[in-house]
């Protein structure tokens, strides 16, 4: 299970806590996150990936059982990450755990793409690829304060004349005030863009896993009020100089008064003074969701358009396997109702998230 002096070896949570902030792990690659991802469906698992005997990267990930009829998959939401990242090695490390899948009996790998610290498309056997671009402030491009268009600013001002006030807080009343206006936002969109969503958008995404992320002390909540009246939440990934904008809710009168601006113009004023790293303020839905105009909000406070890259294998055991045909079919042909049944099959076997 070696190539290029490349293994994998499994360890214990408490392994991979030692050192871990010198492989440069983005925030879907800690402990933190993983562990608080867990239930009774799902346990953590994590990864040291050595060449030559020596650590030199780490991952970790989910192991999701979900019956007979999806098997259980190997689910990554962010990394490998290295101490050197090459595309030999990345490549080298995909297929180590592989092979490691297919001993343990494992049906399917999925490597999300978020936080990747490498953008190059890197094609490996047994794997085929998505491409998601992310909106990233990368704070070391700016000299003294981040660049704001004039129509944030002016959102900002709207937002200070009203009398709105900033805090952050790891309050579980707050959390529960977080839900209420997510699903504000979430009935908002609907009726103006026509298409409904799910705000909890990652696998295993819920108030338990969130109030676990708060007491691991990755997790932070960003929100404005006004005469004691919040108005919208945000919910951060932080760790390390590393910030992910992850939840954002908001009511009709935070709208109006542009108090989302301001909340993330603060978030970046705070990052600067404590010299972060970036503000991943994540991905934008098709443009006829609204893509358009978020992708705008995200330029607008210096989000750069980042471009990463997920990697998904194709089932790895019977009888799974025998969808791998169709799999690689319905990725060359154009979009027809034959293929569409084919793909909605499929999903039956995998995850929507």
């Amino acid at each position: 299970m070696e190539a290029l002096g490349i293994k994998i070896q499994e360890v214990t949570i408490e392994a991979y806590k030692e050192n871990m902030d010198d492989f440069n792990v983005g925030l879907f690659n800690t402990w933190q996150w993983i562990s608080s991802l867990t239930n009774e469906y799902t346990k953590d698992i994590y990864f040291h990936i050595l060449r030559n005997e020596e650590v030199v990267g780490k991952l970790c990930g989910l192991a999701i059982n979900q019956g007979k009829r999806t098997g259980t998959h190997l689910y990554f939401n962010g990394g490998p990450d290295y101490k050197e990242w090459s595309p030999e090695v990345f490549k080298s490390t995909l297929l180590q755990v592989r092979d490691y899948a297919k001993s343990k009996g494992y049906a399917r790998l999925h490597f999300r793409p978020y936080e990747r610290k490498v953008h190059d498309l890197v094609e490996v056997k047994g794997f085929f690829h998505t491409r998601v671009p992310e909106y990233v402030v990368y704070y070391d491009e700016h000299q003294d304060r981040v660049k704001f268009s004039y129509g944030f600013k002016q959102n900002a001002k709207k937002a200070r004349k009203a009398g709105a006030v900033y805090h952050t807080s790891k309050s579980p009343e707050i959390l529960d005030k977080l839900f209420a206006l997510l699903d504000n936002t979430r009935l908002t969109r609907k009726d103006k863009y026509g298409k409904d969503y799910d705000p909890m958008y990652l696998l295993n995404l819920d108030k338990d896993a969130l109030t676990k992320l708060l007491d691991a002390g990755i997790g932070v909540m960003h929100y404005a009020e006004i005469d004691g009246v919040i108005h919208s939440v945000q919910f951060n990934l932080e760790y390390d100089g590393k910030i992910f904008g992850l939840l954002m809710g908001s009511d009709n009168e935070a709208y109006s008064k542009g108090i989302p601006s301001f909340i993330d113009m603060n978030i970046s004023e705070k990052a600067m003074e404590e010299k972060a790293k970036y503000y991943n303020i994540g991905s934008v839905p098709l443009d006829e969701e609204g893509g358009k105009g978020l992708k705008k909000y995200k330029e607008s406070q210096s989000g750069r358009e980042t471009v990463r890259y997920g990697y998904y294998s194709y089932f790895l055991s019977y009888p799974h396997n025998l969808l791998n045909p169709f799999i690689k079919l319905s990725k060359k042909l154009p979009n027809n109702k034959f293929l569409k049944r084919i793909r909605s099959i499929i999903k039956i076997f995998s995850f929507t998230k």
